[in-house]
């Protein structure tokens, strides 16, 4: 029941271990990377460096500026009181989708729709479950690549994976992508 190991002695192999050790500490001592591929990079002068940064928190500042519909505007009313207590960039948006099919899917005309950042995956599969007239599944999937959670955010897809001020979501009625 017991069983022994033999390995092979010291005397056949390509090195002793002094040499093996050696040639261990060689290795670590020579760099990684190098001088010779390494890149400086220039500093830019004060003024433009300046105008970079204004261009930068310009163009996130636009992006982060909500869009007031005109019913909010015609119903003040509806709004709750928390929206207005909330910063500008917490509040809640219309995302643009865009529908592609997939394969012999059928497609839905229009295919660009607008829904509310707070909504999630789910929501839009039964949306599309109903235009489509389809009782069975139906697989969803951003942007040809991955299939979200069902629970995932619109909002959140779209900050990760927008194309053109656009979430792009694929449907079939199989599994199309692995």
């Amino acid at each position: 029941m017991s069983t022994t190991l033999h390995s092979e002695s010291d005397d056949s192999s390509s090195y002793s271990s002094s040499e093996y050790e050696e040639q261990i500490d060689d290795d670590k001592l020579q760099p990684k990377i190098p001088l010779s591929t390494s890149v400086f990079l220039e500093k830019l002068p004060k003024e433009q460096y300046q105008q970079l940064n204004k261009t930068i928190l310009d163009h996130e500042n636009q992006e982060l500026q909500p869009s007031t519909s005109k019913q909010d505007q015609a119903r003040p009313d509806l709004v709750s009181p928390r929206q207005h207590t909330q910063p500008d960039s917490a509040q809640i948006q219309k995302i643009t989708i865009r529908f592609q099919s997939i394969g012999s899917t059928p497609s839905i005309n229009p295919k660009v729709f607008k829904i509310s950042s707070s909504q999630t995956i789910s929501t839009l599969s039964r949306f599309l479950s109903q235009r489509l007239k389809h009782k069975g599944l139906l697989y969803l999937y951003v942007q040809n690549s991955f299939s979200p959670n069902p629970d995932e955010t619109i909002g959140d897809l779209f900050n990760s994976f927008k194309t053109n001020n656009e979430l792009i979501i694929s449907y079939c009625y199989s599994v199309a992508f692995g």
